[in-house]
């Protein structure tokens, strides 16, 4: 009896003694995207493709949306039965290198989110560059939060 009792407490204190943390289960999937320069050949899009937005992003769905929207040097026939376009611009206070892309989905908020990093350099440019992803294509009601860091 003295032992049972003994395994139930031990057991119990075991099982009590352990934290579960959710976030430790809920890795962020990265997801692949594609640039207009990678799929479609087009060049330099931060410089050579506009979109009338100002510190702001939309995702377009159609060809019709896009050939609406934006205008520049490559403006190709997206296949939009596998991609949509995220796409905005974004003012900057100096010279940039290059920007870098990191989309997921975010399982601990339930969506999924574009990171958009801006590297940055000295020259006193201060450019107001249009940033896009090709992203798998998205459900109807889906969306994609998009993120901005300047570095």
């Amino acid at each position: 009896m003295k032992l049972s009792k003994l395994i139930i407490i031990t057991i119990s204190i075991f099982l009590f003694s352990c934290e579960f943390d959710e976030d430790k289960d809920c890795l962020a999937n990265t997801l692949d995207t594609h640039s207009l320069e990678e799929i479609y050949n087009c060049a330099d899009t931060r410089h050579n493709t506009q979109i009338d937005l100002s510190d702001n992003y939309i995702i377009i769905r159609s060809q019709s949306q896009f050939n609406n929207l934006v205008t520049g040097d490559c403006l190709p026939q997206i296949n939009f039965s596998t991609y949509d376009l995220v796409i905005g611009k974004k003012g900057l206070t100096s010279g940039n290198e290059t920007i870098n892309y990191n989309y997921y989905y975010d399982c601990s908020l339930g969506n999924l989110v574009l990171e958009v990093e801006f590297i940055q350099n000295i020259a006193s440019v201060a450019p107001n560059l249009t940033y896009h992803a090709l992203i798998p294509k998205l459900g109807d009601e889906e969306t994609v939060a998009v993120e901005i860091s300047v570095i």
